[in-house]
């Protein structure tokens, strides 16, 4: 028997035509090509041969290897065309120098039949045609000799059999359970981890609190409710109610997986699955989220006078990117040795590889979505290009007045007729039953784009600097008016979810609805969510939802919300790819499936966000004020030209041959309500200061006395100092009018066993008449 026979006989197998090996045998010159020589591996082409010989003689390793082969079976019409076989079984299989490989093989046909009356005797032929008719391209599992190429298993199956019956292979993923070889970039992961271990475990210093685990655990963990007039608690339940919705979003997202397909497009015309569709509405959430905090804290910036707009936008990509590197490392690096299923996930790895220092940048979202490295990151880069543009915005708008709120408004408008013009132009259309070259459009033309996705963050900077302005005040409405508005709120939030699920079943085909409905939507979504919040931090209304929202519990996960919107796809991803055969769409398969998600995702995004969000954040932090207490200096002139502070000071030496004394001087102008203070003594240890002792937050006017009766001479030293310089401060705050004190602090505070080496005293204070930090003293001596 010729080399092609054989294979075919083992393929006519996989595909049950014929009901006996004799059967075929019997047929086989009816239908096979002439034998040709191809440039197939020599080892390969040997152990197929002989694979084929020995299932011909019944031999016990050539029937289990064979019977590890996908068959064709039932249901192909509901979708059914994926077939994987036994993975592990293949895989596993060893006899003398053959190793298993598991090749998924997907091939389509060739024939221009396209009617059901071409069908006639049932033949290979014939199967192209039915293949052709209803448009399906079979994915089946083979387990061939490892020796062969994925290039010499295409080749072979096109050259030697199919494109002669009118079918091409037109893909093949092959794997072996081989340990994956360590790359460059492994070896670079864990010499990073390594690096990292090793200085962590050096003495504790401030800079390595960063990386505490307990101390930054607690805070994520920390259900605290914020009671103070300013705090916006409602946020965090809708960050966890959007992030929550869009990994259901997402567990649907792999419909070629469902070993039922075509259920799942009838399932997706059914009203329920509208809210599985439209979880990209919960990206329009966290965009109006998103603005509102920016301007929120910018302004807060401006008031105190400390607005650093390029250090907010480092802080900005200090927050978003070194999870995204992380997870991009993470995918580039080790997913060969965490995929043990028969499903790849090169879509996912590929452009990685490639476009990585786009997604870095963050500026990803103009490529084509195939081309995205970890495609759901494409938000990252939506979220710093709005960040970096507001930073300005908001500066402009507090500087000149109100009137520059014009800027968002007309910014988000462009962004709507923008969205309009293309829609109609290139005929965009959301997701349809039958989705085409509009829909194509629609995602490649509008969904990842700044320019259209623009408009909600601009309606949230306007309701930020309206809230802002608000906070603290409980204004009141008519209640029937608050009854209608939020019926309004509620029905516009349904009724888009609802909306979609009619344009997916294209009960609106007119390229005109589709286009008002993507420039339109989001806005409107927009200013719903605006209300939401609106009525639960201001008019202190809305009863069960504004309960719901504001539960602290909701917190830790409004925290990692970020970790979890990256993570999160990639997750399911593997847990895809770990998937042995395709699952079934059903109620009772996709809940236990989801919940499942939750509980990962939230493990490894706790993982990802105390190693990779958090100290980032943190080390700025500690570098921006190190730096900030050795440059700052108040002194009187800044007091006369910038009037705003409550309180501000200076500190000088008295006599700069003997540095064993030193002034403050303070100025007031306001009644000081509130005074806070974090002091702290450190002294030079192999020239780097160490703390010896600090307090923090501590209020002078209601706690500093309790520290008198302490005899620890360290607290002796920071309340001699404190008492001395604002002897008048610790009952009952009286100052009202401009006032200048000089208060020496000399030797005799300084405990014996202290005086030798330099130190360094350091005393944050502030007065809050509106919470605004004031004043910074910084000061360092030899004591010697």
């Amino acid at each position: 028997m010729k080399f092609s026979q054989i294979f075919v006989f083992l393929f006519l197998n996989l595909l049950n035509l014929f009901e006996t090996q004799e059967n075929f045998i019997k047929n086989h010159s009816l239908i096979l090509p002439q034998s040709k020589n191809y440039n197939y591996d020599e080892l390969c082409r040997k152990q197929l041969l002989k694979f084929s010989q020995a299932l011909i003689e019944n031999q016990d390793w050539a029937i289990r290897l064979f019977d590890t082969w996908a068959k064709i079976q039932a249901s192909y019409l509901r979708g059914n065309s994926m077939n994987v076989g036994d993975f592990h079984s293949c895989v596993k299989f060893r006899y003398d120098e053959i190793q298993g490989q598991h090749c998924l093989v997907t091939f389509s046909a060739l024939t221009n039949s396209t009617s059901e009356n071409d069908v006639k005797d049932f033949n290979l032929k014939t199967f192209a045609n039915l293949l052709q008719i209803y448009k399906i391209s079979p994915t089946n599992g083979f387990c061939l000799p490892a020796s062969c190429s994925t290039e010499n298993v295409v080749e072979f199956l096109n050259q030697e059999f199919l494109l002669q019956n009118d079918l091409v292979a037109i893909d093949a993923k092959c794997k072996t359970n081989n340990i994956a070889p360590l790359d460059l970039i492994d070896y670079f992961s864990i010499t990073i981890y390594e690096i990292t271990s090793i200085k962590r475990n050096k003495n504790i210093n401030k800079l390595f609190i960063s990386f505490s685990i307990y101390t930054n655990g607690a805070k994520l963990f920390d259900v605290t409710k914020i009671k103070t007039k300013s705090s916006l608690n409602c946020l965090h339940g809708l960050k966890a109610l959007s992030i929550l919705w869009i990994i259901l979003g997402h567990r649907f997202d792999f419909q070629n997986l469902w070993l039922n397909s075509s259920d799942y497009r009838d399932f997706l015309k059914t009203p329920l699955s509208s809210i599985i569709k439209t979880h990209q509405n919960a990206v329009d959430t966290f965009l109006v989220i998103g603005g509102l905090l920016m301007t929120w804290s910018t302004l807060k910036h401006c008031e105190k006078n400390n607005l650093n707009i390029l250090r907010m936008i480092w802080k900005r990509y200090l927050r978003l990117t070194p999870v995204l590197a992380a997870i991009i490392l993470f995918v580039i690096s080790f997913e060969k040795f965490l995929i043990t299923g028969p499903f790849d996930i090169d879509f996912l790895k590929e452009p990685c590889l490639k476009n990585w220092w786009m997604a870095l940048l963050h500026i990803q979202n103009y490529l084509d979505f195939p081309e995205m490295c970890i495609i759901h990151s494409w938000y990252l880069s939506l979220d710093f290009q709005l960040f970096f543009i507001s930073s300005f915005i908001i500066y402009l708008i507090y500087k000149f007045g109100k009137k520059f709120l014009a800027i968002p408004a007309f910014l988000c408008l462009v962004s709507i007729i923008y969205s309009l013009i293309i829609s109609f132009i290139f005929d965009a259309r959301l997701r349809t039953v039958k989705n085409g070259e509009g829909f194509f459009n629609y995602m490649r033309l509008l969904y990842f784009q700044t320019q259209s996705r623009a408009s909600p963050w601009f309606i949230g900077m306007i309701f930020g600097y309206f809230l802002y302005f608000n906070s603290g005040k409980t204004l009141k409405i008519n209640k029937l008016i608050n009854g209608f508005l939020w019926i309004l709120a509620i029905s516009v939030i349904f009724g888009i979810v609802l909306l979609q699920q009619a344009f997916y079943i294209s009960k609106f085909p007119s390229t005109s609805a589709h286009a008002f409905f993507i420039a339109f939507e989001k806005n409107i979504w927009a200013l719903a969510i605006c209300w939401i919040i609106f009525a639960c931090e201001v008019l202190k209304t809305g009863s069960i939802v504004r309960w719901l929202l504001s539960l602290p519990q909701w917190q830790p996960i409004s925290r990692m919300s970020l970790s979890m919107y990256i993570i999160g796809l990639v997750y399911q991803i593997f847990v895809y790819s770990n998937q042995l055969v395709p699952m079934v769409i059903s109620f009772w398969n996709v809940l236990p499936a989801y919940w499942s998600d939750i509980f990962g995702i939230t493990f490894f995004s706790a993982i990802f966000y105390l190693a990779f969000e958090a100290p980032p954040i943190l080390i700025e932090e500690y570098f921006h004020k190190k730096s900030k207490k050795l440059k700052c200096e108040c002194t009187k002139e800044g007091v006369e030209k910038y009037f705003y502070p409550n309180y501000t000071c200076s500190f000088h030496k008295d006599n700069p041959e003997k540095s064993s004394t030193f002034d403050f001087e303070f100025y007031y102008r306001k009644p000081l309500t509130k005074f806070w203070t974090t002091a702290s003594l450190e002294t030079k240890i192999h020239d780097k200061f160490q703390p010896l002792f600090s307090i923090k937050k501590m209020e002078i006017c209601k706690e500093l006395s309790n520290m008198e009766n302490n005899k620890n001479p360290l607290f002796v030293l920071i309340y001699k100092t404190v008492q001395d310089v604002l002897p008048d401060l610790v009952h009952p705050c009286p100052y009202s009018e401009f006032v200048v004190h000089n208060v020496t602090f000399d030797m005799k505070f300084v405990p014996t066993y202290m005086r030798l080496g330099e130190y360094r005293l350091i005393i944050d204070t502030f007065a809050t008449e509106k919470g605004e930090s004031v004043c910074l003293i910084t000061s360092v001596t030899n004591m010697q």
